[in-house]
């Protein structure tokens, strides 16, 4: 049995893939600890033992005010998990993504024999580009990605997130050899394929959920609900989330005049995400093209496929690499006038929007939470020296 600690900085209870990958440790008998943001109440959560940093993730656009709130939180965790390993050794330390940095907080545990595992939610070098690089000077971004490749080397293993996500990384300088691939696919006993609903006649429903940052291109979803809604009188959005973007949306909705067909609900546990999810009739994913949502492959969208909605997407490059055209129903990026039309399609053609949930189900089938606790079991006891042997083994077999 392992002992593992990990560090996250964010909420542990609102992160579905620390806690896909915690708790799948827990399953099968490992003790794992976690230290992150949130409340000093919640001091354990389906078997995992939390320490939480009371305190939010500062949500402005100032990089300064960012980089002291990361450096609070890693002093806070740095001494935390060593006195944690000093009390009871670990044998692995995983750090989660953002900052890169956070890896280093296994300092004193690797000088004491523990491993330890980056697994790189982000990229941080194309975010702050997206973010800041028009007002900040592009040796900052040099210097991340040079944190980032001394992070990485401070590793004993790596965790990229897809493939073009690992092509990035790469062309960043670190060693492809480094990395493992775990997609971050949704729990599958938690996001089970359900029987279309039968569309009502009076409704037809858009929903969107997850955080509201500008990139999210969530203002273009509401703008092509304004267009769409001349077509379909009885159109309604449903966006489920909350923090940065808000306020400026929900004074968008005043200004289109939306406030009889848009709801705004706060984030829900990911238990509560499948149900919500269902009653809607398609999924809205809006972003914007910038050099970091190239990257993404919205977690959002592999929910609804998960789940059996039809989705449509913003034409991006990760996206493509993953779902073809007779799956999601794609549209130009920052263009409502295009989502609008889709909008509008998928409405005159149910069978078409139940053949891309159909189709979309590809997916599913072949990258999974199942397949995917396998490839994680895989990498973590490759760190430990008995169950290391077993898994050469029976790889070879």
């Amino acid at each position: 049995m392992a002992r593992v600690c990990m560090v996250l900085f964010n909420d542990y209870s609102w992160d579905p893939r620390v806690r896909r990958e915690a708790e799948a440790l827990v399953e099968r008998g490992d003790t794992v600890h976690c230290i992150c943001l949130g409340s000093k109440k919640l001091t354990c959560l389906e078997g995992v033992r939390l320490f939480c940093f009371p305190g939010k993730k500062y949500q402005g656009a100032n990089p300064f005010w960012l980089l002291m709130d990361y450096l609070q939180f890693f002093c806070y965790a740095f001494l935390k998990v060593a006195f944690l390993h000093l009390k009871k050794p670990y044998d692995i330390v995983q750090a989660h993504t953002m900052p890169d940095f956070l890896v280093f907080t296994a300092l004193i545990p690797k000088l004491l024999g523990a491993r330890v595992i980056l697994d790189i939610h982000d990229l941080m070098p194309e975010l702050y580009v997206a973010k800041f690089s028009s007002r900040h000077g592009k040796w900052i971004v040099k210097f991340i990605t040079w944190v980032e490749r001394r992070s990485v080397a401070f590793a004993d293993k790596t965790i990229a997130v897809h493939k073009p996500h690992l092509d990035a990384l790469t062309e960043h300088g670190n060693p492809a050899a480094k990395f493992s691939v775990l997609l971050n696919v949704p729990d599958h006993r938690i996001f089970k394929r359900q029987r279309p609903a039968r569309r009502q006649p009076d409704k037809f429903r858009l929903i969107y959920h997850g955080t509201l940052p500008q990139r999210a291109g969530v203002d273009v979803a509401l703008r092509a609900v304004a267009r769409a809604r001349t077509e379909i009188p009885h159109l309604e959005l449903h966006v489920v989330g909350g923090g940065e973007g808000l306020e400026h949306l929900t004074q968008l909705v005043q200004d289109l005049n939306l406030a009889n067909c848009v709801e705004f609900t706060p984030p829900v546990p990911v238990e509560k995400l499948p149900a919500i999810i269902a009653r809607a009739d398609v999924g809205v994913i809006p972003y914007l093209s910038d050099v970091f949502t190239q990257y993404v492959l919205p977690t959002k969208l592999l929910e609804y496929a998960a789940v059996g909605i039809p989705a449509i997407v913003t034409r991006l490059r990760t996206v493509e690499w993953y779902f073809d055209a007779d799956m999601v129903a794609y549209c130009e990026p920052g263009n409502d006038i295009d989502l609008a039309a889709q909008i509008v399609r998928l409405y005159r053609n149910p069978d078409l929007a139940l053949g891309l949930a159909s189709n979309a189900a590809r997916f599913t089938d072949t990258f999974n939470w199942a397949q995917h606790r396998q490839i994680y079991f895989r990498l973590v006891d490759s760190l430990l020296p008995a169950r290391g042997v077993f898994a050469n083994s029976e790889s070879k077999g």
